[in-house]
Parts: structure tokens; sequence; C-alpha cells
């Protein structure tokens, strides 16, 4: 069965207000593994962001790593300098 996202927002703040989840479930004949559901996803969601967002400074880590090694190769192939262990002096 399909909630409302008004309904569900109204759920979860009476249960935080009343602090038992099965009570508010019989009173609103919604099944408590339901409510577990909406809980869990509104709790993970600040969580899932930062996921993202983790993956996503990975990737650009990973971009510019990759764009370090092109850089130098073409370094090395244009100034002999950079051909030597030391580097430039």
């Amino acid at each position: 069965m399909r909630y409302e996202p008004e309904f569900r927002e109204q759920i979860l703040k009476e249960v935080e207000e009343v602090g038992n989840i099965t009570l508010v479930c019989k009173k609103h004949g919604v099944k408590r593994t339901t409510v577990m559901n909406w809980l869990n996803r509104v709790r993970n969601k600040g969580k899932l962001a930062e996921q993202k967002q983790v993956r996503e400074l990975n990737r650009k880590i990973r971009d510019q790593a990759e764009e370090i090694e092109v850089l130098r190769a073409l370094l090395k192939k244009t100034y002999p300098l950079w051909n030597s262990e030391k580097g430039l002096p």
C-alpha cells in the first residue's frame, strides 16, 4: 500500500512526540515495519548524501591524480631536466 508523503510525515512526527511506535501504528492502522522503514530512510538520508559526496570527491581525486601523471609524463618528454631523479634544481 502507498501512503501520501504528508501522511508519512504526520506519522513520523507523532512517533517522535509520543515515543511509542507500536501505539501510533495501531492508532493509524499502519504496519510497524512500514513505519520503521520510514524512520530508517529519514535517519539515513543524511548518511546517503554524505556517502554520495565522498564518492564524488574520491572520483575527483582519482581524476586529478591521473591528470598529474599525464602532465609529468609530458614534462619528462619536453624538458630533459625532469628525466633525472632529482627533478629541477
